[in-house]
């Protein structure tokens, strides 16, 4: 168990007075939890019940029984007591603990991430997922691309990778009041692309209330499925990271924007070109003609 010195605790405190009232299979499910914290708040009721051998349902009852509303709360609370930084130094522990001081398992690690992740991107309803977003951002006048932390430098990528191929295009990755100043570019005609992983941040929640506001499309890029999201996007794409409790990795990602750049390039390819063209003119005239 980990948790922020001076932080309030009350997933422990909740599970140490009513421990004794919970089932077997509850307790197995409260003690994972317990035990495996910076993992929980990354998984969803049915990868808990796989990871603990119960089902679903029972995870929910766990959950409810502890005295939370659901899984959102209780991983909101767990999150709070430790720490988003120690969430993230647990997460890096056991990925390196897991490659061994060993730069073969390092590369096996991270290949074997990546294909998971691409494998799942590759799915039928994610390339329909792709295909329709990529249809949305194509008729788009503008492209704002989101992301915070290390999705920001991401959303300045994909903002380049766009622009030079013709859509204008718009990062949106400051945080705090910051970011108002950059959602003052968001505007009618505009598409607007998510990238969002365990918490929809207070950001997250602000920019999709504008984008609603101004009726912008949105394209949310995960690691998993959720109902409060969805419920807020046109499409949903689901890229997953890493697995549940190991350190990030933000390639899969950067793959899913090359691919909607692509899609949307391949669109509007007469635009594409003569943007390229201009581009490469520019280069020639900032060599000196050369």
């Amino acid at each position: 168990m980990e948790t922020v010195p001076g932080q309030l605790d009350r997933f422990g405190d909740r599970l140490r007075a009513r421990r004794a009232r919970l089932s077997a299979r509850m307790r197995l499910v409260a003690d994972f939890i317990d035990q495996n914290r910076a993992s929980a708040v990354s998984l969803s009721a049915i990868e808990l019940a796989k990871e603990i051998g119960v089902s679903d349902a029972t995870v929910i009852r766990t959950v409810q029984a502890l005295g939370f509303e659901g899984l959102v709360e209780l991983k909101a609370t767990l999150a709070s007591a430790m720490g988003e930084r120690d969430i993230i130094s647990i997460k890096m522990a056991a990925t390196l603990g897991g490659v061994q001081q060993d730069a073969e398992h390092a590369m096996d690690y991270v290949i074997q991430e990546h294909r998971h992740a691409l494998d799942h991107l590759d799915l039928p309803e994610n390339r329909r997922a792709v295909a329709r977003a990529v249809a949305v951002l194509g008729q788009a006048q503008r492209i704002a691309v989101f992301g915070i932390g290390a999705s920001g430098l991401l959303a300045d990528y994909a903002v380049r990778l766009f622009s030079r191929n013709g859509k204008p295009a718009y990062a949106l990755n400051r945080t705090g009041i910051a970011l108002a100043e950059q959602l003052l570019e968001m505007a009618p005609g505009d598409a607007l692309i998510v990238m969002v992983q365990q918490n929809i941040h207070r950001e997250v929640a602000v920019t999709l209330q504008e984008a609603a506001r101004l009726d912008v499309p949105v394209i949310v890029v995960t690691g998993q499925r959720r109902r409060a999201l969805s419920s807020q996007c046109d499409e949903l794409i689901i890229v997953p990271r890493a697995s549940a409790g190991d350190a990030p990795l933000h390639g899969p990602t950067l793959a899913c924007l090359e691919m909607l750049m692509l899609g949307v390039a391949a669109l509007t390819a007469e635009s594409s070109l003569d943007s390229m063209a201009r581009l490469v003119s520019l280069r020639k005239a900032l060599r000196g003609g050369k």
